[in-house]
């Protein structure tokens, strides 16, 4: 008695009705149809369908590679160098963040004037780690879509342009008595904050108005109310034994700050 097992896959395996040996020899019980016109030394050749496909795998391949060469892009150097700048040698620099969300002191790290990655700032005391959307922001200075300049009325013009169009329309606002609305979003730079200033001295009908997409309007407004300051506050976590969130999702993106730093420091598992 044989002690060898033997399987079938299907009822008609078992029977034996059909030729299943030829079938297993042959991947296609009928003739493909074959619409393009093809020599008889092709359809007659004997060589199988797998080392057809290499050969028409390389073929391509080869002539894709053929017809798409690189652009060429020249290295030219600096006719004046600039003093801080040294080709291959990255420059970093201490700078802060604010979108109106996101807030970070980071660093800025520098390849010939160029920024190409933002990393935290481990030395500042304050707002050192940046969370994931203040370390992607610098892809937004590539992007291709971005405006590459001004444009009045869906057409590219020059700066002389512009500035020259806008002084005119806000002149003309000024004598006819309409109030012109400079609409951006909550602006904590004091450099920034000193050139509206003049900017709406010099013209008396400008008004400037500060809107976020995403407000922290009350947590302003609970922080005045509690100690007398309206400001966003900063939560020291790393002194913290207990920590109650109602909402708020201080590990994420809460107020666009990162506290996960400071909320693992009196987190060690302790012996």
């Amino acid at each position: 008695m044989s002690r060898e097992k033997k399987y079938w896959k299907s009822e008609v395996e078992l029977s034996n009705s059909l030729d299943i040996t030829d079938l297993k020899h042959n991947e296609f019980a009928e003739k493909l149809p074959i619409d393009l016109e093809m020599s008889d030394e092709l359809v007659q050749s004997s060589t199988n369908r797998r080392d057809f496909l290499k050969y028409l795998g390389f073929s391509t391949s080869a002539a894709v590679l053929a017809s798409c060469e690189g652009p060429v892009h020249k290295s030219v150097p600096y006719v004046i160098q600039p003093e801080r700048i040294r080709p291959g040698i990255a420059n970093y620099y201490a700078t802060t963040m604010f979108d109106g969300y996101d807030a970070a002191n980071i660093l800025v790290k520098t390849r010939e004037g160029r920024p190409i990655k933002i990393e935290s700032n481990k030395l500042s005391k304050y707002h050192g780690f940046g969370n994931a959307r203040v370390h992607s922001s610098v892809l937004s200075m590539y992007d291709s879509g971005r405006v590459q300049g001004p444009v009045f009325n869906g057409e590219d013009i020059s700066w002389q342009n512009l500035d020259d169009q806008l002084v005119s329309h806000l002149k003309k606002s000024d004598d006819a008595g309409k109030n012109v609305y400079l609409l951006t979003n909550t602006i904590v730079s004091p450099t920034s904050k000193k050139v509206i200033e003049s900017f709406t001295k010099k013209f008396k009908n400008v008004k400037h108005i500060e809107y976020d997409a995403v407000s922290e309007t009350a947590v302003l407004d609970a922080h005045e109310i509690t100690y007398g300051v309206r400001a966003l506050p900063f939560y020291n976590l790393d002194k913290a034994n207990f920590i109650l969130s109602i909402g708020a999702d201080f590990l994420g993106d809460w107020m666009g700050s990162s506290y996960d730093k400071d909320y693992v420091k009196n987190r060690v598992p302790k012996k």
